[in-house]
């Protein structure tokens, strides 16, 4: 810490924003949902805020950060951060699965990557402007659109959504670990070593991530551009398949990468809360797309290249068969560079926790909205909770990332779908696209002053109905999806997972607000 981190810490304020820790009236009891002013919880909660700021952890949970708290005015921070979460090993692992596990050639490979891309990372852009403009965590904000209650069962989600993608970039890291140790350490101590690391960083909030995520990218992208260039000679254009098949298996590997994208949605505004609520909208939004959009095109696209060359390089093939994304590194790297493809293995490693960070640090934000009293728990609890919990199930994950991979990112697409759908649509049909009309300040705790929850509710069951007759998984094929694709199944699951939410949610928000206010 600075000198003046330390006077603020003598102070009793966050050391990050230098202000008092406790929103005013979080703990008066003036609102609907706080701790008691006095008793054993607030002098709880007291002890742990103070812990908090001695070891330099963010004391600030899920409540509102007021104007006068903002001094994050880099909105290009918003870029760094999501640059650096994407410019990862699990991204270029989305890209591989078009041609060897969908069996699509590159060129149809690259269009499904970039029209999906292009027109997903707009829904999590869009969400980080909620951070700013309302001052709250993205599952808090979702108090005015699903209501008191109904953000409590979608943050239960967010917290499992976060432990299922540490879960996925664990094993990515893990094989690819496993695979520079030439297979003398297993799976399990690599998943360890990834999660203790993670662990570490996810410790310290707001400000140790941003710091983090500023430069995390710029090793990432040079490993990137090395396997680019030693795996350019061997890169070929697979013939794109036609008929059924195909439209089958764009409509299966675009819902994972809708999945893959839109899995940001739930989590983008926790990390710009301490900017200025005046910060221009579109701004926000921009600097957030293209921290998404270029590393998620570009590192997929490379991923595709990579997997397409795989199925006529029977080596490479050979690798992956035997150890999926990591034998196929090892296949490609080591046999060119040596002991540097090695090395540039280990950044690819380590850039997984650049994703992972942002996983542990907004798993303890969800479970705060469920209970004030989770909230009233050390900050550094919960990061040691979901590392325990993802260590267990990534090691027995730990040899089947690509079908893991593929389950995961499509379930995480059909709530999402519904999720944003019903956010999106009670800001611009019920509030006019205008956050002033949140009045957030006064609200934002108050359950009398927030949305039932009924609309979203009933509308989030017509949109699992449509996922349900849409999906096309191993486990189940709806009437739709079989419809679409024949006996190979088309998913459609999240496309109309939110057109079902889309129709239904304006008719029973306008009853709850009419008959309920």
């Amino acid at each position: 810490m600075s000198g003046g981190d330390h006077t603020d810490v003598e102070k009793g304020l966050d050391p990050l924003a230098g202000v008092a820790v406790a929103d005013p009236g979080v703990y008066a009891g003036e609102h609907d949902s706080a701790l008691p002013s006095d008793g054993a919880w607030a002098r709880f909660d007291a002890y742990n805020k103070k812990l908090e700021r001695k070891l330099g952890i963010e004391s600030r949970g899920i409540e509102r950060v007021p104007e006068s708290a903002r001094p994050d005015k880099h909105l290009w921070g918003n870029t760094m951060i999501w640059l650096s979460a994407n410019t990862v090993l699990p991204t270029f692992g989305i890209g591989i699965l078009g041609p060897l596990l969908f069996y699509m050639g590159l060129g149809d490979s690259m269009l499904t990557i970039l029209f999906f891309n292009l027109v997903t990372a707009c829904i999590p852009a869009y969400m980080s402007t909620f951070g700013p403009a309302l001052g709250l965590r993205q599952m808090t904000s979702s108090r005015f659109s699903w209501g008191f209650y109904g953000a409590k069962f979608v943050a239960l989600l967010n917290c499992i959504a976060c432990v299922g993608w540490s879960i996925i970039n664990t094993i990515a890291g893990a094989q690819t670990l496993e695979a520079v140790a030439e297979y003398k350490i297993s799976a399990a101590a690599g998943v360890v070593i990834i999660a203790l690391v993670t662990l570490v960083l996810g410790l310290f909030g707001y400000k140790l991530v941003h710091r983090f995520e500023r430069f995390a990218w710029i090793p990432s992208l040079v490993s990137f551009l090395v396997l680019l260039g030693v795996s350019a000679k061997h890169l070929v254009n697979v013939p794109m398949p036609v008929g059924r098949a195909e439209a089958a298996s764009v409509l299966s590997f675009g819902g994972v990468i809708f999945g893959f994208a839109v899995g940001w949605s739930s989590l983008s505004s926790d990390y710009n809360v301490y900017m200025p609520a005046e910060s221009n909208k579109w701004k926000v939004f921009m600097w957030t797309y293209i921290g998404l959009i270029f590393p998620l095109v570009l590192v997929q696209w490379l991923g595709a290249a990579v997997g397409a060359a795989a199925m006529v390089n029977t080596d490479w093939m050979a690798a992956y068969t035997a150890n999926e994304l990591g034998g196929l590194l090892h296949a490609v790297l080591v046999p060119a560079i040596g002991g540097g493809g090695k090395f540039f293995m280990v950044i690819l490693v380590l850039s997984v926790v650049a994703n992972n960070i942002i996983n542990v640090y907004s798993y303890g934000l969800s479970l705060s909205v469920i209970s004030i009293y989770l909230a009233a728990v050390p900050r550094l609890v919960w990061p040691c909770v979901i590392t325990a919990i993802y260590i267990p199930l990534a090691i027995v994950g730990a040899n089947h990332f690509a079908a893991t991979l593929e389950d995961f990112m499509n379930v995480l697409g059909y709530w999402l779908a519904i999720y944003c759908t019903v956010v999106l649509e009670e800001h611009f049909i019920f509030r006019k696209g205008d956050h002033a009309n949140y009045n957030a300040a006064e609200t934002w705790n108050r359950k009398s002053l927030l949305p039932v929850g009924y609309a979203a509710a009933a509308s989030m069951c017509f949109g699992a109905a449509g996922a349900a007759v849409g999906m096309a998984q191993v486990w189940w094929t709806g009437p739709i999806g079989k419809a679409v694709g024949g006996p190979y199944g088309g998913d459609l699951g999240f496309e109309l997972a939110g057109a079902f939410t889309a129709v239904t949610f304006p008719i029973f928000r306008y009853f709850e607000r009419k008959y309920i206010r």
